[in-house]
């Protein structure tokens, strides 16, 4: 719906046998790099709809970005995508031992995120240094509040859409692949954006009053008025603006 920002570069590339992308790879030299776990309900999402947004997020981040083209359900199912993240994080780990590694993820993305955490101390693999989740869906099971409280208000998303979603991904799996059953005693610094007009602002402010304890430096911010996922809708509204103004600060300040 906008144009992708031409002066970012754009690479194809295949990371532990998952297909990919890097976006401005040329600031590797910047020692960071920001893995992104695109949303879609776990069904759906491909680099065509992402490519527009990810070359403006690297371009006002001033990072590389690596978007990880995760296998989707119902072909694939949990745990496929999960295990396959894990690969790619721990790729790239062992390629840039020296970088600090950030992830940004948006709706299932988000999920898939707070499950990658979860999944590296398994693995006993150093977790992410930072998280960044936009309008993350972490309740699989569908019951927060918001899924009826803000159902006339959101017009993307609704409980049975996304409960349909939740069963084709994760199917008699479903305690398992839940990432708000996962109880964390360690979790990385993490930044929750949720709009107000979306049924999954629930999933944001219930996980950010369970991590805070855990994480301090946790924060959550709620945009009035916006919708599910709002950057990749509009770029350059105001409230997307101020969002990646938010990631970039809140980068900035847990990546040192």
């Amino acid at each position: 719906m906008y144009p992708i920002d031409s002066t970012i570069t754009e690479t194809a590339t295949e990371t532990a046998g998952v297909k990919g992308y890097w976006f401005h790879q040329e600031q590797l030299i910047q020692k960071t790099i920001v893995i992104y776990l695109h949303g879609g309900g776990y069904t759906s999402g491909n680099i065509n709809v992402y490519r527009a947004m990810l070359s403006h997020l690297a371009k006002s981040l001033s990072l590389p970005i690596l978007y990880v083209e995760y296998s989707l359900s119902p072909e694939n199912p949990y745990p496929t995508a999960n295990n396959e993240i894990l690969k790619v994080y721990q790729e790239i780990k062992k390629k840039y031992p020296s970088h600090k590694i950030a992830i940004i993820g948006d709706s299932a993305g988000g999920g898939l995120a707070i499950s990658l955490v979860n999944d590296a101390q398994k693995a006993k693999v150093q977790i992410p240094d930072a998280l960044a989740l936009i309008s993350p869906w972490i309740d699989l099971k569908c019951v927060n509040n918001s899924y009826t409280t803000k159902q006339a208000v959101d017009p993307i998303l609704n409980k049975g859409f996304v409960y349909c979603q939740a069963q084709m991904y994760a199917g008699s799996k479903m305690k398992e692949a839940d990432p708000s059953e996962i109880k964390f005693k360690k979790f990385p610094p993490v930044l929750l954006l949720v709009g107000t007009d979306e049924v999954l602002s629930d999933d944001s402010k219930n996980f950010y009053t369970y991590i805070k304890p855990i994480q301090p430096k946790a924060k959550m911010k709620e945009f009035e008025g916006q919708k599910h996922v709002w950057v990749f809708s509009q770029i350059d509204s105001p409230a997307s603006v101020d969002a990646i103004i938010d990631i970039k600060v809140f980068l900035a300040s847990n990546l040192k």
